[in-house]
């Protein structure tokens, strides 16, 4: 655990190794979560009181900023920053469009993210684990599962002995 949902925040939270989630739980004991975040990404940005607990999703570094005046005398840190929470926006907005795609498309959606934000281009190491990533799309985990056996039977991807490495056999098409 690195920051509990209603903590004070006081931080922003840079990625220098592993995977980091941010998620919300529900009074009924659900969990969505809400974004992973990899090596490099930046983030912990919004109102005065976090809004989501940030977890590591694997063995991780974090470097915590303090928020206060970290950008009030530099320019160019200032420009950069903005650009960091534009991407983020971005990312959550096109995270919210994949709610009405079927469970295989949101999936394939986003391993073409994670390919994308990780550079791989053939096969991709997922160090999380697959009821985050069932979390995070807003599916059960055997739903889940039955996508990425169905994936496997069409010749799409294969599973790599390596616990959570996925190899593509075939281009990712999702929409």
């Amino acid at each position: 655990m690195i920051a509990c949902e209603g903590d004070s925040a006081d931080y922003i939270f840079l990625v220098v190794s592993g995977v980091v989630r941010s998620c919300k739980t529900f009074q009924n004991g659900n969990r969505a979560v809400v974004a992973f975040y990899l090596p490099g990404d930046l983030f912990g940005w919004g109102d005065e009181i976090c809004p989501l607990s940030i977890e590591a999703a694997s063995d991780a570094v974090v470097m915590l900023i303090k928020r206060r005046g970290l950008a009030a005398t530099n320019a160019r840190l200032t420009d950069f920053l903005r650009l960091v929470v534009t991407n983020e926006l971005n990312r959550a907005q096109e995270h919210a469009a994949t709610i009405r795609l079927s469970a295989k498309d949101r999936f394939l959606t986003f391993l073409k993210n994670w390919l994308r934000r990780s550079g791989t281009s053939s096969s991709v190491h997922l160090p999380v684990g697959y009821q985050d990533i069932a979390d995070h799309l807003g599916i059960k985990i055997e739903t889940l599962s039955r996508v990425i056996t169905e994936l496997e039977y069409s010749g799409t991807l294969s599973r790599i002995r390596s616990r959570g490495t996925l190899r593509l056999r075939k281009p990712l098409i999702a929409g």
